[in-house]
């Protein structure tokens, strides 16, 4: 039987200008029962009691947390230096303990990005992005805690053949991709949706949004926009699309409206899909 109350996820990134507070209210009255932390909302929640009453008090204004979103820092630098790959390395396992210590399963970061003026080819830079997350998920897999990436416009994984390469070296258990509509659309503008055919079960969420299909950050309400929102959908119900799935308003300037015309087509997506079950 469908769930009555499906779990309608917020990415937190859409309401990070609000104070912590104020954003998880904002989020839980526009509709949403569950979101994905952005770090930096969680600047000032610095100990392992403070996590804890973040999650007792997030729970009691009815949200759950459902992900975390690390993939903003300037510290995700593996292809540097060996010694930026060190610290790189030493951020993502503390992206393993964030997650832990709110009970979530899924962290989020890039699967690289080149430096600039870096001559390497794609082939050596994917080298050293196996090497880093087979190491990381040496560390993650002892936590359960699974690694998301998700390309942008300007990041390696817009060439889908690294980004395939990259997943099937490591063990899909604890690896997957993370698509992001709006990103795909801007940066595949003829071919977001045969994308999604083409990764099929290596997609393991999805970023829910429209998009001018020339702005890399902007994610416009859901049919406002210029993708072809029925057949991004279409395409996820013909690989059997069993993941997470939120709403993402982020770029936008008005998230709660944004918010407020997505839902209802998320709700029918989540049906659509059996995501509800």
């Amino acid at each position: 039987m469908p769930s009555q109350s499906p779990m309608i996820v917020a990415g937190g990134i859409s309401f990070k200008d609000y104070p912590l507070e104020e954003a998880i209210q904002r989020m839980k009255r526009v509709g949403y029962n569950g979101w994905e932390v952005f770090t930096p909302q969680l600047v000032r929640v610095k100990t392992p009691e403070l996590l804890g009453h973040l999650v007792e008090y997030t729970k009691a204004v009815g949200l759950e947390i459902r992900a975390v979103n690390d993939n903003d820092s300037d510290q995700f630098r593996p292809f540097d230096s060996e010694s930026g790959f060190e610290r790189t390395l030493q951020l993502m396992k503390e992206g393993v303990r964030l997650a832990s210590a709110l009970g979530v399963r899924d962290v989020m970061y890039w699967e690289g990005v080149r430096p600039r003026g870096d001559s390497r080819s794609d082939e050596e830079l994917l080298k050293v992005a196996i090497r880093l997350y087979k190491q990381a998920i040496e560390h993650s897999s002892k936590s359960g805690v699974r690694f998301l990436v998700e390309p942008h416009p300007f990041s390696l994984g817009m060439n889908l053949d690294y980004l395939v390469k990259l997943c099937d070296a490591l063990d899909p258990s604890h690896f997957g991709v993370l698509y992001d509509c709006c990103h795909f659309g801007v940066g595949k503008p003829k071919g977001y949706i045969e994308a999604i055919r083409f990764l099929g079960k290596r997609i393991r969420y999805i970023h829910f949004s429209d998009s001018d299909m020339r702005t890399s950050e902007l994610h416009y309400p859901l049919g406002r926009g210029k993708l072809d929102i029925d057949g991004i959908v279409d395409a996820f119900a013909e690989i059997g699309y069993d993941g997470q799935i939120s709403l993402d308003t982020w770029g936008y300037p008005l998230p709660e409206e944004t918010s407020r015309i997505g839902i209802p087509v998320l709700k029918r997506t989540i049906r659509k899909l059996g995501l509800d079950r």
